[in-house]
């Protein structure tokens, strides 16, 4: 378990705007917790439903280790976009593996119905009927 502004800061670093032992200035720091929760709402569009609601710096943030590296390597990478950083050869590739792997985990895909009466048939074609 860790902050909103733990992640934050882990992905500052990683987006190489954060050095240690400093902390973000407040703008910059609003503006990151501003994507945080854009990120989130969008990842829900396409079924990654962590159960956040919009962070304040200071909430709890309930998600596994891999979900956290998945946030937070997500994160800096908007970060990196945003302050113009150089994102390293196969970081974005290994940010989109992350979030495909978040959508398989957390996407509800539907269950398709199959009527009992076709089941059972030999002729039937799912082409033709």
């Amino acid at each position: 378990m860790t902050t909103a502004q733990n992640m934050i800061d882990s992905s500052a670093k990683m987006a190489g705007i954060l050095a240690e032992g400093q902390s973000l200035e407040s703008g910059v720091n609003t503006d990151a917790l501003n994507r945080l929760n854009r990120m989130f709402a969008r990842w829900a569009n396409i079924g990654i439903d962590l159960g956040l609601a919009t962070l304040a710096a200071s909430d709890t943030v309930y998600v596994d280790v891999a979900d956290e590296e998945a946030i937070e390597l997500s994160l800096a990478l908007r970060l990196m976009v945003k302050h113009r950083r150089q994102i390293a050869p196969g970081l974005s590739e290994a940010g989109d593996q992350m979030v495909t792997e978040l959508q398989s985990k957390y996407s509800n895909l539907p269950v398709m119905a199959l009527d009992a009466a076709l089941s059972g048939s030999q002729r039937y074609n799912i082409n033709n009927g």
